[in-house]
């Protein structure tokens, strides 16, 4: 090359060591906040084109290109997370896991979410919050947005349809908010009549984006407790897969199988599934508050949903929605039912009881209650078409001219494998054999003995 190619050897020999420099700061323990950094971004994208521009042709910046082309594609893949993608300026991820209820009154009021809800003319910060129902209209609360000096906005509050008469229960509390305001964080404040002290919390937002949805059709499932078996929850997760599930949202509540935890983990780092702290404020009793917080958790679930989901099934580990046609698939069997105004589907349920079966009990029992029950329905819904929904049911769509369309069991219907239980009119005296299941069979035990011999602890 002579003497004139000295100093292009010097400058990719500066650029080799700055790039190494690069390697090394960004595996280092603060990758996560230089990634964050936009200037350091601009200098490897600068580094990227300088090498390029040098020598393309050359074997080392071939090489070099290959190599920082795949550096870069693994490090936004870190940085995302299975949290999958970060949300948009100051809102967070619809997948965050930093809500956590906030005590905002003791023995009154406790604060755990907080969504910009744009999908109607007047905007709203939708607040979840559980409150003493006999408090609520004793208690003031407002907000602020950002700003500890801006003008007072009061809550207007809606009380959640099954609260079942408890002491305590999950409300949304929607305070407006002008349209074009970023609310970052809401900062929320309340005081009971006739005292003077003011309690505050801050709440970070997350903005409901109906149509920037990841996945057709997603589950939530209410807060998990105790000993969940881990064969039972590969068989949920996977048969639903077969069904037509892309993403599952769980809240935990103190599941206590480590084995169950490390297959939930196993699932989250595929992205297949998000999991939800769920720990309700110590000085709440558990009689206090209907079932561990199930309604406010499947409407965090769904405010969470509007923004991933065009299709959201809610349902507990021992249900299934399951076409009974020729299709296998959700979208192929019931997507044609969303028309005319129909924002979501209830589906009666039929209860086989799992007797003594632990793993793959959808493929051991088909024996079913010959009666189906009206009452333990489940919903399948277009959450941003919602604005409140209940355990069995659809409590309140968006608009008044929405409907709820309840599904032919011939075309669908609630596979529940649990005991019969007779209440709300239901007999379970008659059964009949239903093996709708089986053409799910060959793909589920094959997906199920992997997974299990995969995550053996």
């Amino acid at each position: 090359m002579g003497r004139r190619g000295w100093p292009y050897r010097i400058y990719f020999l500066i650029m080799c060591m700055f790039y190494m420099l690069m390697v090394f700061v960004f595996h280092g323990q603060l990758q996560l906040e230089i990634l964050q950094n936009k200037q350091i971004k601009g200098i490897v994208r600068h580094v990227h084109s300088a090498l390029l521009k040098f020598n393309a042709s050359s074997v080392e910046a071939n090489g070099l290109r290959r190599d920082l082309s795949h550096f870069q594609v693994h490090s936004e893949s870190f940085y995302r997370g299975p949290a999958g993608p970060l949300s948009d300026d100051c809102f967070i991820s619809p997948k965050n896991m930093e809500y956590k209820f906030q005590t905002v009154l003791p023995n009154v009021l406790y604060i755990y979410s907080a969504y910009l809800d744009e999908r109607t003319s007047q905007a709203y910060v939708r607040v979840m919050a559980i409150l003493a129902r006999k408090k609520k209209d004793k208690v003031e609360v407002t907000c602020h947005f950002g700003d500890e000096e801006g003008a007072n906005i009061s809550a207007v509050v809606y009380e959640m349809c099954e609260n079942h008469n408890k002491m305590m229960g999950g409300y949304i509390l929607s305070f407006p908010v002008d349209r074009g305001l970023k609310p970052c964080h809401v900062i929320i404040k309340a005081k009971e009549s006739g005292s003077d002290e003011v309690r505050t919390v801050s709440v970070n937002v997350t903005k409901i984006s109906p149509n920037s949805t990841q996945y057709s059709y997603g589950v939530c499932i209410p807060p998990l407790f105790g000993e969940v078996d881990k064969g039972r929850l590969v068989e949920f997760i996977e048969l639903n897969q077969l069904l037509g599930a892309q993403h599952f949202i769980f809240y935990d509540f103190h599941i206590s199988k480590n084995e169950t935890r490390k297959l939930l983990q196993y699932y989250r780092e595929r992205g297949l599934v998000t999991v939800i702290p769920w720990v309700i404020p110590g000085e709440i009793k558990e009689s206090s508050l209907w079932y561990h917080g199930q309604l406010l958790a499947h409407n965090d679930c769904m405010f969470r949903a509007m923004s991933l989901f065009n299709f959201m099934v809610l349902q507990d580990i021992d249900e299934y929605v399951v076409p009974h046609t020729s299709h296998k698939l959700w979208s192929e069997a019931l997507s044609d039912l969303f028309q005319d105004r129909v924002v979501g589907l209830s589906f009666h349920s039929a209860f086989f009881d799992p007797g003594d079966s632990k793993d793959l009990v959808t493929m051991k029992q088909f024996s079913r209650t010959a009666m189906y029950s009206k009452v333990r329905t489940k919903v399948m819904i277009m959450p941003s078409k919602i604005f409140e929904v209940g355990i069995h049911h659809v409590s309140k769509p968006l608009g008044e001219d929405l409907t709820i369309k309840t599904v032919d069991t011939k075309v669908a219907n609630l596979h529940h494998y649990r005991k019969c239980v007779k209440n709300y009119g239901m007999k379970c005296d008659k059964f009949e054999d239903d093996k709708t299941m089986l053409k799910y069979s060959s793909v589920l035990k094959n997906r199920f003995i992997y997974i299990m011999n995969l995550t053996l602890i």
